[in-house]
């Protein structure tokens, strides 16, 4: 329900937006006066000028693309699925190629890697990239690595002072 208030609430910011464009286009200000004024594109105040001579209309047009061919109880179903697995496996996370094998057996119609993505993003899924920390990292010689590192280049490395944070900061 909270997410069909923000689509909503979107929408009508979007429409508001058209809305105080043309009022301002009908006011004889310029494109680019309109565009400062709003802190949008000066591109965005012509194409909605235009579009609104034309069609008298601010609302989107239908866009294209074909729609998946997977239902909302099937999508669901997979959320279901990967959920139970995720709690039983240890792992931290599925690569879109076995949900892809899982959207196969499933459906039985096979989805490209990048369709499979669209879809975990679409059941609000987020991609997470691993960072691989060595098993043996030892914490004493990375922090005498970097003491070695400051006393030789500092004379050598620029830094803006106000980003460059030290050890007192996270204490």
């Amino acid at each position: 329900m909270l997410l069909l208030r923000e689509v909503i609430s979107a929408n009508l910011a979007k429409q508001k937006e058209r809305e105080l464009i043309i009022k301002l286009v009908n006011e004889r200000k310029s494109c680019r006066d309109i565009a400062g004024l709003l802190g949008v594109s000066k591109s965005k105040v012509s194409f909605w000028s235009a579009r609104y001579r034309k069609t008298k209309n601010l609302a989107d047009l239908p866009r294209s693309g074909k729609p998946t061919k997977l239902t909302k109880n099937k999508i669901a179903e997979i959320k279901e699925e990967l959920s139970s697995k995720a709690l039983k496996s240890q792992k931290a996370g599925f690569s879109s190629k076995e949900v892809s094998l899982l959207i196969e057996k499933k459906t039985g119609k096979k989805y490209t890697l990048r369709h499979v993505q669209r879809v975990l993003h679409k059941i609000g899924l987020s991609l997470i990239t691993p960072r691989v920390h060595h098993a043996r990292k030892d914490p004493k010689k990375i922090e005498q690595f970097r003491d070695e590192f400051k006393k030789n280049f500092s004379r050598n490395m620029w830094i803006i002072p106000s980003l460059h944070l030290t050890k007192s900061d996270f204490d």
